[in-house]
């Protein structure tokens, strides 16, 4: 039975492991269709870049929490020690043309407050109706010391984009304020700091690029998917050792015997079968125990001819003597 059920389990596991990588394949391939792939452009067909000259009368956009600013202060405070500038961010809605300000000297102080300064400055404007693109810019602020500035490309490689911005105004402001310093030193307008552990000279690593998309869920997905199928083939892979196991320990089942005949009572008149033929090969019956014979003493019989009851054995009689006498002798 075993020989039978292992295969069986076996191509049940290999199915569930290609269904569910198809699974996986089949909706990447559709996400990807309706996503287009990775953003290399900083607009696409659904934004456009924002105008100075143009009116906007969209909804308003997302704004800068007290605490969503205090959190941007403190990470750009950790910058401005390595590099020795204030770096700040500008955050305007294009409708109401109101802004949130703030650096690393606090969440409310401009950034141009500082003798060295840089400053990432973003503009967002929701489409007046659903069939009107949104607009959103991202621009490069300093002092004349810091140069070249990077400009709107330089984030695209970073995740920031127009549609990026229109989604998620404020935190994608943030991840380009955190991003100036390290696009300041790449461009050469700052020199890297040097780390204690570092050796002088050392190169510098450059950024990675980034997807366009601002999220990297489908790489996450395969990783979890493979995650799962790891942990799934483990569980399956010990289950059946355990059932292996504990088969192989148990007797093994034969094949079922026949019951031999019961022997019936015999019957008067009926042949009793004998003790197979020696010539067979088969053992003949065991010899009968030493002792009386079963069923008591026999009872005592006539004495033999010729012997008185009650008398010991008698002698036969001998040959006559030889030669024979003579009567009278």
């Amino acid at each position: 039975m075993s020989t039978v059920v292992k295969p069986a389990r076996r191509w049940g596991i290999v199915a569930v492991v290609v269904l569910f990588f198809a699974a996986v394949g089949i909706i990447s391939t559709i996400v990807g269709a309706f996503n287009g792939g990775a953003q290399t452009e900083f607009t696409s067909s659904d934004t456009v870049v924002y105008s100075d000259s143009d009116v906007y009368t969209g909804t308003s956009v997302q704004r800068f929490t007290a605490a969503d600013a205090q959190q941007l202060a403190q990470g750009l405070a950790e910058a401005e020690k390595l590099h020795g500038v204030c770096f700040g961010w500008k955050l305007t809605d294009g409708s109401t043309e109101e802004s949130d300000r703030g650096s690393s000297r606090g969440a409310t102080v401009p950034a141009d407050t500082c003798p060295r300064w840089a400053e990432v400055e973003v503009f967002v404007a929701a489409g007046s109706t659903d069939d009107d693109p949104d607009a959103a810019d991202v621009r490069v602020a300093g002092s004349p010391d810091l140069r070249p500035l990077p400009v709107r490309a330089d984030f695209v490689k970073l995740g920031v984009t127009a549609d990026s911005l229109v989604e998620e105004p404020v935190t994608v402001t943030g991840q380009a304020a955190l991003a100036l310093p390290l696009l300041l030193v790449e461009s050469g307008a700052l020199d890297a700091p040097r780390i204690p552990d570092q050796e002088p000279g050392s190169a510098t690593t450059p950024l990675p690029p980034g997807d366009g998309s601002g999220s990297s869920w489908v790489t996450w997905a395969w990783l979890g998917g493979l995650g799962f199928v790891v942990v799934v083939a483990l569980v399956l892979g010990f289950v059946a050792r355990a059932k292996q196991k504990s088969t192989s320990d148990g007797p093994v089942p034969g094949p079922p015997q026949a019951c031999p005949p019961q022997p019936g009572p015999v019957q008067a008149g009926t042949p009793t079968p004998g003790p197979p033929n020696a010539g067979a090969g088969s053992p003949g019956p065991p010899p009968p125990p030493p002792g009386p014979p079963p069923g008591g003493p026999q009872p005592p019989g006539p004495p033999p001819r010729g012997q008185f009851p009650g008398a010991g054995p008698q002698m036969p009689p001998g040959p006559p003597p030889w030669p024979p006498r003579a009567p009278g002798r």
